[in-house]
């Protein structure tokens, strides 16, 4: 266990600072928690009619894989603004995962439509001002963290 914190502890840590290619890597990097999880997931549900309680076991564990995944991309945001911004590097990592969290709200095509009969019409996000702008917003601070340059010279996480 002390090899794995050795080895791996410092990508779910909230100290140091990485550069925009480490970031876009470990965003890379994220996918690949996707993988198990969709894993447990689809078989969780494709088990519900024949097996309920592997079934929920299932979607359990994976539901439970979303939080290193989580983790993970947190703290990778953390260190990328800590490259910048190291005085606010909390608050701002914070904002940016709740800016997050508003645009995609206001995004008129992001509803669960369970609705297989009866698919709910798509509908054209240009035609929402507000998140129109606050998505260009949202990519450009996006950017910024992925190729802006820091002063820091040598990143350490």
């Amino acid at each position: 266990m002390k090899y794995l914190k050795e080895k791996f502890g410092k990508y779910f840590q909230f100290k140091n600072t990485i550069n925009g290619t480490d970031y876009f890597l470990r965003g890379l990097a994220t996918i690949l928690f996707l993988i198990p999880i969709g894993i447990f997931v689809g078989v969780g549900v494709a088990l519900i009619t024949t097996n309920a309680v592997l079934a929920g076991l299932l979607v359990g564990i994976g539901a439970l894989l979303l939080i290193p995944m989580l983790w993970f991309s947190i703290a990778t945001s953390y260190k990328r603004i800590n490259s910048f911004f190291p005085n606010n590097a909390g608050w701002l990592t914070a904002l940016t995962f709740l800016f997050s969290f508003v645009v995609e709200g206001l995004n008129p095509n992001s509803g669960a439509n369970m609705d297989f009969e009866n698919p709910a019409p798509y509908v054209n996000p240009f035609d929402n001002p507000v998140y129109i702008v606050l998505l260009l917003v949202s990519i450009a601070w996006s950017f910024y963290l992925l190729f802006g340059n820091s002063k820091v010279k040598k990143h350490i996480g």
